[in-house]
């Protein structure tokens, strides 16, 4: 494996002879021959895998055959093993960062592989969220607040930060075991603490491997450590690892205050997409104003991004009026006297109608910020003859779904001669559809009875779609225990 060695060479500066003013040689025998010096500062893995690799330390005992089931997944699998490689790319060297910087075990920082697959959209059939998974209640004890702007569960730095700090509360609670602690984190310490204090009253061994657990953490800890076994050894599984950069994927940039995502990505010089990318945390068109004040951008794009942030001045920024409702408001008053639309007062305020009440407060939008870069300008177009959604679509460069999500228009209806069809710009898309994945990654836990056929069935999607995202053989061989991905369009489940 490739690696950097920083060299720094010395030389002490003596000749064994010098040359006076005359240009006169002198022999000194006190003068000693130059002395090379290498001092090695620091061995740097070119690959994230290797710094791992260095590190990992927990093994399974080989008296435990179960886990030959888990290995089997990966044998001359290279594009499972491809696929995992893949989903690392953007967290996994943060997430060794911390674990190296808190100094905890490194093999913390792969749990996400475990739990998620590093999908910050990824949500659990019982409602855990984000690359840690974590329930709204444990995720709200660790300071991951959730609101209509912002889930923290989904933000990686704030979920990686309060799943670290769970995990060593939790090796504290069960004596410094860490295996303990992580099975713990899946199935919750009361669970495991029962399964502890049965054993001791049987007069058996308490450590994880001896435990009676539920199924799902009986696998939880052994897929984990087969996962390191195959970072540590991937030649014993006849695969290889692509290599993964040992150097951040992003850089934290901080903000001065709320600022609107697509302002953002037009300072980054990025697509708005590629920002919801990095800060899944937050859900709407702008970051929450009473923060977390900051931005995942690609490193690289950082540094330009900061340097446009310092050329704007406050008023630049998404700024907000508590607005109280007088007699005789209407939202269309009160949109009128802020140049903004209707649909985004009930948008910020999650009103449901077009009910308001006399000394009740709303949030409005007001600044330059919001003039330029939320309030849409639309075109009309007029329908004419031989007229068409595709002919139109092509005309503006955007697609037909997206002019039917603007008009409210059925596939299905004719265009009327004279209909006016409002056009936006490619943006809008994104602020109509955040976060902008279209569909979520449900983790689903096989249980008895399951077969692919009723998996398929019960969430309206195909058998053959389920092998493919799981990439299973054989759809008789599966087992209770077994966390599936499922990937269903929104409103699916």
């Amino acid at each position: 494996m490739k690696r950097i060695s920083l060299i720094i060479i010395i030389a002490i500066v003596s000749c064994a002879s010098q040359v006076n003013s005359k240009n006169q040689i002198i022999n000194d025998a006190s003068l000693k021959e130059p002395e090379i010096i290498q001092s090695l500062i620091k061995e740097v893995p070119y690959d994230l895998w290797q710094r791992i690799r260095d590190q990992l330390s927990f093994q399974i005992p080989s008296s435990y055959k179960p886990a030959e089931k888990f290995r089997e997944r990966f044998i001359n699998n290279q594009h499972t093993v491809n696929r995992i490689s893949k989903s690392g790319q953007r967290y996994l060297f943060y997430t060794v960062k911390r674990t190296e910087e808190l100094g905890l075990p490194i093999e913390l920082a792969l749990l996400p592989f475990v739990e998620s697959e590093f999908d910050p959209y990824a949500r659990s059939i019982d409602g855990a969220t984000g690359i840690w998974q974590f329930i709204p209640s444990t995720g709200r004890g660790y300071g991951l607040k959730t609101n209509w702007w912002y889930d923290g569960k989904r933000d990686v730095i704030a979920s990686t930060d309060a799943a670290l700090q769970y995990l060593t509360e939790l090796s504290a609670r069960f004596n410094n075991d860490w295996l303990l602690a992580m099975a713990a984190y899946n199935a919750g310490p009361t669970r495991v603490r029962k399964a502890i204090n049965r054993n001791k009253s049987e007069g058996k061994a308490t450590d994880f491997w001896s435990l009676d657990l539920p199924i799902e953490t009986t696998a939880y800890i052994p897929k984990l450590l087969v996962l390191s076994e195959l970072i540590k050894r991937p030649e014993t599984f006849s695969v290889s690892l692509p290599s993964i950069q040992n150097r951040p994927y992003f850089i934290r940039v901080d903000l001065p205050g709320q600022i609107d995502l697509m302002q953002a990505a037009d300072l980054a010089g990025m697509k708005p997409e590629a920002i919801y990318e990095l800060n899944p945390g937050f859900s709407q068109w702008a970051t929450d104003p009473s923060g977390p004040h900051y931005l995942l951008l690609p490193t690289g794009i950082a540094d330009r991004f900061a340097l446009q942030l310092q050329s704007l001045d406050n008023d630049d920024l998404v700024q907000w009026d508590r607005y109280k409702i007088k007699r005789g408001d209407n939202l269309t008053k009160i949109a009128r006297l802020y140049g903004v639309e209707v649909s985004v007062l009930k948008e910020i305020n999650q009103i449901k109608n077009d009910l308001i009440i006399t000394g009740k407060e709303i949030m409005v939008p007001r600044g330059p910020a919001w003039a330029k870069t939320f309030s849409p300008k639309a075109r009309n177009h007029s329908v004419k003859k031989g007229d068409s959604l595709w002919g139109i679509a092509k005309k503006f460069d955007v697609s037909i779904k997206d002019i039917s999500i603007w008009n409210d228009l059925k596939l299905n209806k004719p265009l009327q001669i004279g209909q006016v069809v409002k056009i936006f710009s490619e943006y809008e898309r994104v602020r109509g559809q955040t976060p902008p994945k279209k569909v979520q990654t449900l983790l689903y836990p096989i249980k008895s009875g399951d077969t692919l056929s009723r998996i398929a069935s019960r969430f309206s999607i195909s058998p053959t779609d389920i092998q493919k995202w799981n990439n299973i053989k054989n759809k008789e061989v599966i087992f209770p225990g077994q966390v599936i991905k499922l990937i269903l369009e929104s409103g699916a489940e």
